[in-house]
C-alpha cells in the first residue's frame, strides 16, 4: 500500500500495544479514536497498526501475504476473526462475589478497584452492585455499621463509605505526622515509657507444674495461639537474655512474670481445660465480675457430613454451668459453694438492676396462652437468627450443627469438649465442641450484645439455638411465660422487652411432638 504521511503527522504513544489478553475490539475502537483525532487517513491506520501490537499478535500480522490488505476495515475484521477465540475478556457480574477487600487495603482503594471492574460490565443491574460490594467488605467496624445502618441503595452505601474514607485518611495523617515527630526525636527508644499490662485477677490457681509448661503443651495440643509476632520480636539492647517468655518466645522477663500470660493461664483454668495441672487445688474465689473470652480463630472450612440425628434433646443437662465438663471440675466447684455458703451467711451485695416488672400491658397476644414456649430471635455477628428457645431448665446453650453450617463457619474454630449432654429422659447426645460468638439481644435503640459460649451437637431439632440459664443471666434477662416476653436492662437503666412469636412457638412446638424417622437398613 503506497501512501505519502502528512508533514503535521505525529505518532500518538499513548495506547499500550495489545498482546492476545483483554478486550481486542476496545483496543480497535480506543485505536482508531486516537489516530483520527490526529488526523489520519486509512491508509495510515493500516500503517501504524502494528505499532500496537505485540507478542503472539504482531507475529500473526507479520505474517500477512504482501499487498492483501487494501482498507484498514479489512485488517479490523481479520484481526478480530482470528483472535475472537483467545481473547480474554473481562468479568460478567458473577465475577463481582469474588471481588473482597484486602486485610490492609483502604475502603477508598477498594471501592475504586470494585468500580473500576463495574465499569467495564455492560447492563449491570444496581442492585447486583449493592450486593456484590458489600458482601466484598473486609470484617471490621465498618461492616458492622453497614449491618446495623441497613442502607437500601448504593446511593446510601456510598454515602456512609465516604464518611468512613474521610476517617480513614485522617487517621493515616496523623499516623504519618507522628512518623515524621519520630524521626525528629532525639531520646532512644529504650527511654519511653514501656506499656504495662494490669493484671485482671485479683487471685490465681496454683499448678502443679511450671507455668513454662503448661504453655508448651497447650502450644503444642494448639488449644491457644501464640501471638502473631512470637519469636519475631527485636530485641532491644542491654536486654536481659536470662529471663525467657515462653508465651511471647522472647527475652527480657520470665513467663512468670507475664501478665499476660498469667491472665491466658487462669481463664482456662476457670473453663476447666487445665484441670490435670490443679492436682486438687481449689480455685479461690474471685470477686471479678466479668470472664473475659477469646472467639475462635478463622480458618479455612472443611467439609463434613452430618451423621444421622441420634435424639431430641428436651431438658438439658450439662455444659459449663455446673463448673466444668468433668467430674473433678463438677465435685470441686461444689465444695466451693459449700464453703462460701458456710463462711458469708450476711447479706451479700448484690449487682444493682433497674426494676423490671410484667404487667397486663405486656400481653402482646389476643389468643390464649395455652402454655407455649417462648420463641424469639437474636443476631449472631451479623446474621438474624429465629427460631430460638428460650429455655430455663437448660444448663448449657445449645447450637445446633445444622445451624452452625448455615452460619459459615469452620468445623476448625470449635474448642474441644469433653461430655454428652443429658436430656430429660436420660439420653446422652455427643457434643461435638464449643464455640464463642457475638450475640445481640433486642434491636435498635433497646439492645445489648455479649460474648456467649455454645455447645455445638449435632442431633434433629425444630429451633436453631436454645439458650439456657447461662445465657439469660449473662444478659440479667427475665422471662415470663405468662406474657411470652423477656426484659432485660440496657444502658441507663433502660429495660428492653422482647415479646415471643405464638405462631413460631406454636408450630415449632407442634413439630418438636413428631416422631423422627429412621432409615432401615437391611
Amino acid at each position: 500500500m503506497n501512501f505519502q504521511l502528512p508533514r503535521q503527522f505525529t505518532l500518538p504513544m499513548i495506547l499500550t500495544p495489545y498482546d492476545g489478553l483483554g478486550d481486542l475490539k476496545q483496543h480497535i475502537k480506543k485505536f482508531r479514536s486516537i489516530m483520527i483525532v490526529n488526523g489520519a487517513s486509512d491508509p495510515i491506520l493500516c500503517r501504524y497498526f502494528p505499532s500496537f501490537l505485540d507478542g503472539p499478535v504482531l507475529d500473526w500480522f507479520c505474517s500477512l501475504p504482501a499487498d492483501s490488505i487494501s482498507r484498514f476495515q479489512e485488517l479490523a475484521k481479520q484481526f478480530e476473526d482470528h483472535f475472537v477465540a483467545l481473547a480474554i475478556y473481562l468479568h460478567d457480574s458473577d465475577y463481582l462475589t469474588t471481588i473482597k477487600q484486602g486485610p490492609q487495603e483502604s475502603l477508598k482503594d477498594y471501592i475504586t478497584r470494585f468500580t473500576k471492574v463495574t465499569m467495564r460490565i455492560p447492563d449491570l443491574h444496581p442492585e447486583v452492585h449493592f450486593h456484590a460490594i458489600k458482601s466484598g467488605l473486609r470484617p471490621g467496624k465498618f461492616q458492622e455499621t453497614i449491618a446495623v445502618a441497613k442502607p437500601k441503595t448504593l446511593a446510601e452505601f456510598h454515602e456512609k463509605a465516604k464518611g468512613q474514607i474521610d476517617v480513614e485518611e485522617l487517621r493515616q495523617a496523623r499516623k504519618a505526622e507522628r512518623s515524621v515527630n519520630s524521626k525528629d526525636d532525639d531520646k532512644p527508644r529504650d527511654s519511653k515509657k514501656a506499656f504495662k499490662p494490669v493484671s485482671r485477677y485479683e487471685s490465681y490457681t496454683q499448678f502443679n507444674i511450671k507455668r513454662d509448661d503448661i504453655i508448651k503443651e497447650i502450644l503444642n495440643s494448639k488449644l491457644i495461639k501464640p501471638p502473631r509476632k512470637a519469636s519475631n520480636y527485636p530485641e532491644s539492647k542491654g536486654i536481659d537474655k536470662s529471663k525467657y517468655c515462653t508465651f511471647h518466645q522472647k527475652h527480657g522477663h520470665t513467663t512468670d512474670d507475664c501478665v499476660i500470660a498469667k491472665d491466658l493461664l487462669e481463664r482456662l483454668a476457670r473453663q476447666g481445660h487445665l484441670d490435670k495441672f490443679i492436682a486438687g487445688h481449689m480455685q479461690k474465689k474471685v470477686t471479678s465480675t466479668s470472664d473475659p473470652s477469646a472467639a475462635g480463630p478463622s480458618s479455612k472450612e472443611k467439609d463434613k457430613t452430618p451423621a444421622q440425628p441420634r435424639g431430641i434433646i428436651n431438658c438439658i443437662s450439662g455444659g459449663y454451668a455446673g463448673g466444668g465438663h468433668t467430674s473433678l471440675a463438677r465435685k470441686r466447684t461444689y465444695r466451693a459453694m459449700l464453703k462460701a455458703t458456710d463462711a458469708f451467711k450476711g447479706p451479700q451485695p448484690v449487682q444493682d438492676f433497674p426494676e423490671m416488672t410484667f404487667r397486663s400491658t405486656d400481653f402482646s397476644h389476643t389468643d390464649t396462652n395455652y402454655d407455649d414456649p417462648v420463641i424469639i430471635f437474636v443476631q449472631l455477628g451479623d446474621l438474624v437468627v429465629h427460631k430460638v428457645l428460650l429455655d430455663l431448665g437448660s444448663s448449657a446453650n445449645v447450637l445446633f450443627f445444622t445451624m452452625f453450617k448455615k452460619l459459615k463457619l469452620s468445623s476448625n474454630i470449635l474448642q474441644p469438649y469433653h461430655g454428652d449432654l443429658v436430656g430429660f429422659s436420660g439420653e446422652r447426645v455427643p457434643v461435638l465442641g464449643s464455640v464463642w460468638l457475638q450475640t445481640t439481644l433486642g434491636e435498635q435503640p433497646l439492645f445489648k450484645t455479649q460474648d456467649i459460649q455454645y455447645l455445638v451437637v449435632d442431633c434433629f431439632s425444630p429451633y436453631n439455638l436454645i439458650l439456657g440459664r447461662p445465657f439469660l443471666n449473662r444478659f440479667a434477662a427475665i422471662v415470663s411465660t405468662v406474657h411470652l416476653c423477656v426484659k432485660f436492662p440496657v444502658r441507663d437503666n433502660l429495660v428492653a422487652t422482647i415479646h415471643g412469636d405464638l405462631h413460631e412457638a406454636r408450630q415449632w412446638y407442634n413439630t418438636s411432638l413428631k416422631p423422627i424417622k429412621k432409615n432401615n437398613t437391611a
